[in-house]
């Protein structure tokens, strides 16, 4: 008599979407609970018993904090994390995230309950007044623009292929974030288990096409000063490496502008400088690569006749409405695998292009010269520049350091992708803090031993990161962030653009400060005090190294910590 295959029991669709999480290699759910989460409660719960393997839940007391914690993880695993949070107002305080995210180019799985659709019957039917309230029409609707695609589950036996749909979407090229919204009742129903999990599907990028890279290889051996302009090929594995081999070889300088990773070794000899605005004079032909803004036009602009060549997974930038740089040509693909086939299609240097290459490397010093360095800084002065250099001068080379604004990276000396995280170019305030917890819980399960991670802060910026739920999210989480405030007592960027604006306005007679003054300071040392951590107030640039080796001490405790250096404007 032939045995009856096993009947498995049904499971709750919500364990069934958390599983197929996990098996499309999601680590962790950023979680921000609300009145449509019971099923996904109860799924953890029962994990123990059932055996499912589930997404390290992290509970989060603010959505903005879970996307870019979940931001901040999937940057330094390379793999795509989760935030899931309440219904239309969670996600309502999830659209500042979800724009950095997609600007960023990060895949995340950004999540939200729904409102039950019924009012009466079904398990998970509405059972609490604020379930009428807040039904929105088109919940999607208010983060469909910082999003690749969004989806509402409607029936519950499709909760596995909806979720692995929107990991696929998330990573394929370019990557970014997408958004699902998920009805109380749907979660609630029993479905039945999946034996063969569904798998996800590997989206190749596309190759870049042959005949542009040999005319893009021809372009280079005829030019003068050929440049590489980049903010973000270094988040590209091995992009690093085939950029330094590729510049060194063929002597091409390369600006890191506004640089969110490293994309070469700071102190590469083919590295000229962070900044377009003094750089660009030069240079007769101009790779963007993987950079959205190779420069400003109402700022600088290269020579009329300086040739523009653009390389990413999307050169044009569809999803940004406005952008004007004429390129003669725009390559569609990958960092790694453009310079890899550029470099083949260059091949050696022939004895027609030594001249050139030395007269480069000879100019391309001579550039370098002129790069920020501490001996040319007063290093009496307590300035965000003074600062940054002794904190480049005294973090170990193993430290990870997410920037938002203040850090001065022309003064740091990244070598390896990693190492660094800058701030995104869609510019919402709130994302370094929880970035750089999100950099700490992926550290914390990995087996690999990891440096201290610093969160770079102004004040402004602080606030914004709505520190309270942060601190509290380092302390119950054993998540141990060295934070460094750069207070100024001023929205910098707000004062900075009124007096470009107005040097001689009347704006500019108050110093340009009106609307961006944030004095009196509150001392922020004592929020992170408040939550078992160590806070030091920094007033002085002589104190600052002492200050720094403590809190690297407290980090290497276990203990979060938090500078807070009162800086001079």
């Amino acid at each position: 008599m032939t045995a009856r295959p096993e009947t498995k029991p049904p499971i709750l669709a919500a364990e069934k979407y958390l599983t197929a999480l996990t098996n499309g290699g999601v680590d962790a759910l950023y979680a921000v609970a609300g009145t449509d989460f019971p099923s996904v409660i109860e799924a953890y719960a029962r994990a123990p018993e059932t055996g499912a393997k589930l997404p390290r839940p992290y509970t989060v007391p603010h959505e903005n904090l879970a996307v870019s914690m979940a931001h901040g993880d999937a940057l330094h695993t390379g793999r795509p994390q989760t935030a899931m949070v309440h219904v239309s107002v969670g996600t309502a305080n999830m659209v500042c995230g979800a724009l950095n995210a997609i600007r960023d180019g990060v895949p995340v799985i950004l999540s939200a309950g729904r409102t039950p659709l019924t009012e009466d019957g079904a398990p998970g039917t509405r059972s609490r007044f604020i379930h009428w309230a807040q039904e929105m029409f088109d919940q999607g609707g208010m983060i469909r623009e910082a999003v690749k695609w969004d989806y509402e589950l409607r029936d519950s036996e499709q909760v596995e292929d909806v979720a692995i749909r929107a990991l696929d979407i998330a990573q394929a090229p370019p990557p970014g974030p997408v958004y699902l919204s998920l009805p109380r009742e749907l979660l609630a129903r029993e479905v039945s288990p999946n034996d063969t999990a569904r798998r996800r599907s590997h989206v190749s990028a596309p190759a870049p096409d042959a005949a542009a890279i040999d005319r893009l290889a021809d372009a280079i051996r005829k030019a003068e000063y050929p440049m590489i302009v980049t903010s973000n090929s270094g988040r590209d594995p091995g992009a690093t490496e085939a950029l330094a081999a590729l510049a060194e070889l063929w002597a091409l300088p390369v600006i890191q502008y506004n640089a969110r990773s490293v994309n070469l070794p700071f102190d590469h000899p083919m590295a000229v400088g962070f900044d377009t605005r003094d750089l660009l004079a030069p240079a007769d032909l101009i790779i963007s690569l993987a950079c959205d803004v190779p420069w400003v036009p109402s700022v600088t602009r290269p020579r009329p006749t300086a040739q523009l060549w653009e390389i990413d997974h999307d050169p044009l930038f569809t999803r940004y409405p406005l952008r004007s740089f004429p390129a003669v040509e725009s390559i569609i693909a990958g960092p790694t695998a453009a310079l890899t086939s550029l470099a083949l299609a260059l091949g050696e240097p022939g004895r027609d292009d030594t001249t050139r290459i030395d007269r480069r490397r000879i100019a391309i010093a001579r550039q370098r010269a002129f790069r920020l360095t501490p001996e040319m800084l007063d290093m009496s002065r307590f300035t965000a520049e003074s600062a940054s250099a002794v904190l480049a001068a005294q973090l170990p080379g193993d430290a990870v350091v997410v920037n938002e604004y203040t850090f001065r990276t022309a003064l740091a000396r990244f070598e390896r992708p990693g190492q660094f995280y800058g701030f995104t170019p869609a510019g919402g305030l709130g994302f370094g803090f929880g970035a750089a917890l999100g950099v700490a819980a992926a550290n914390a399960r990995s087996t690999e031993a990891s440096g201290p991670v610093v969160a770079m802060l102004g004040d402004g910026a602080y606030m914004f990161n709505n520190p309270v739920a942060c601190h509290w999210a380092s302390a119950a989480h054993k998540l141990p962030v060295l934070s460094v405030i750069f207070n100024n007592r001023r929205w910098g960027a707000v004062r900075n653009s009124t007096l470009a604006m107005y040097p001689q306005g009347a704006a500019a007679g108050d110093d340009g400060m009106l609307l961006a003054d944030l004095s009196p300071s509150p001392d922020y040392a004592a929020i992170s005090r408040a939550h078992g951590g160590k806070g030091i107030t920094v007033k002085d640039i002589s104190a600052l190294p002492a200050a720094i080796d403590q809190a690297l001490t407290a980090v290497a405790g276990g203990t979060q910590c938090l500078l807070d250096l009162q800086i001079e404007e």
